[in-house]
């Protein structure tokens, strides 16, 4: 089938289109840098003033910078003062409320996200000589955590806080209570991600492998419905052809009869001999085959294997087949040779496999046909016609 053997050629582009999509996923550039990062792992101390005990809390929720070092700090919490009105600590003269602070003790800046850039209050708290700055995020992100950039900070420990651990701490110090907090290095993480230029490429070559699909199946169809549609006109045809084959004579191989030598021992298609019982089909230039051979090839040809005869024309149809009504075969042509007449010189071989069912001949003294052909207004209409001979050429033609 036509459209079937298209498809190997369509799952070839389909194919096509999806290596050109996994080429750019696997294309140098398709991935970004992979980025790295450390978990903190943040440790408070304090002691509460209504049972005077220590209350302790360690859990790994925080994140370096990307410019911290990675190491561990150590120190009292300090918060802007709440009358600086800066709890960001963007502006360069925030002072820092450390409960609990001795002089050149070290401690650590716990800030809230927002207001500038990380490195600004990196450097804010830095000119305080905190040792260390905790940022907690906003509250909106909850309990989240989010990567930092604050290039040029130099040595100073910078780690991110989620937004309810940060204000757990804050308001501890906005109450004068003492807070100790050690930071610890966490968990390292890496985690790829795909840059915004691989992105783009990505996305066009989805974008062509659809298109590409999508132009495959509009082909496919378009050849499958030219294809159906063809295939009811040629089985028509055929139909029209069976029907006007079956209009030409058939004939019984019988052994001893008496009439004209069709000049015929074997069928040109099988390449055969003719034996007893065989049943031949005569067309209109008075060849004549097997049945069972010649018919399929007329279905498929429509012309005659030896001599080129296109055999529907001669039947006189010369326009479409739409019109032709099935009859049944004549056992010969109108005035042509009559069946009951027609007899083959068997090899002798043949006789002795159709001795034994050879029928008599319904006349002995049948007269022998002529056969001729008459050209008809320039076409090759082939006629037989049959004419009596005269007495003194009784017997078969040789």
């Amino acid at each position: 089938m036509a459209w079937r053997r298209r498809r190997p050629e369509a799952r070839s582009g389909a194919r096509g289109a999806l290596a050109l999509l996994a080429l750019a996923l696997c294309a140098p550039g398709a991935r970004g840098r992979a980025l790295e990062w450390y978990s903190a792992v943040v440790s408070t101390e304090y002691v509460d003033p209504q049972t005077n005990r220590s209350v302790r809390s360690v859990s790994e929720s925080g994140r370096f910078g990307e410019s911290s070092p990675k190491e561990g700090a150590r120190g009292l919490v300090g918060v802007p003062r709440a009358e600086d009105r800066d709890p960001e600590g963007c502006a360069p003269r925030t002072r820092f409320l450390v409960p609990g602070g001795r002089g050149a003790a070290p401690w650590v800046a716990l800030v809230a996200r927002g207001g500038c850039t990380f490195k600004d209050k990196v450097l804010v708290a830095a000119r305080r000589n905190a040792s260390a700055v905790v940022l907690y995020n906003e509250e909106r992100h909850g309990n989240l955590t989010a990567p930092m950039s604050h290039a040029g900070t130099g040595n100073i420990v910078v780690i991110m806080v989620s937004y309810p651990k940060g204000r757990e701490i804050v308001d501890l110090v906005q109450k004068d209570i003492p807070v100790t907090m050690t930071i610890g290095l966490g968990t390292r993480h890496v985690q790829e991600f795909i840059s915004g230029q691989s992105v783009v490429f990505v996305a066009i070559a989805f974008i062509t492998m659809m298109i590409i699909s999508l132009a495959w199946l509009i082909f496919y169809y378009i050849q499958r419905f030219l294809y159906t549609g063809s295939q009811f006109g040629s089985q028509s045809h055929r139909k029209e052809t069976k029907k006007l084959i079956g209009q030409l004579p058939l004939h019984t191989v019988k052994h001893g009869e008496k009439g004209i030598d069709v000049d015929a021992e074997s069928c040109a298609v099988c390449i055969e001999n003719f034996r007893g019982k065989d049943v031949i089909r005569i067309l209109p230039c008075k060849h004549i085959f097997h049945r069972i051979c010649i018919d399929p090839w007329l279905l498929d040809h429509r012309t005659c294997p030896m001599c080129k005869l296109d055999v529907i024309k001669a039947l006189g149809y010369w326009g479409e087949l739409e019109d032709v009504q099935e009859t049944p075969a004549p056992e010969s042509p109108p005035g042509g040779v009559s069946t009951a007449d027609l007899s083959l010189t068997l090899p002798d071989g043949d006789r002795s496999d159709a001795g034994s069912s050879a029928l008599p001949t319904t006349s002995d003294s049948a007269p022998p046909c002529e056969a001729s052909f008459k050209e008809d207004a320039g076409e090759n209409t082939a006629l037989l016609e049959t004419s009596r001979s005269d007495p003194q050429r009784e017997g078969p033609v040789s």
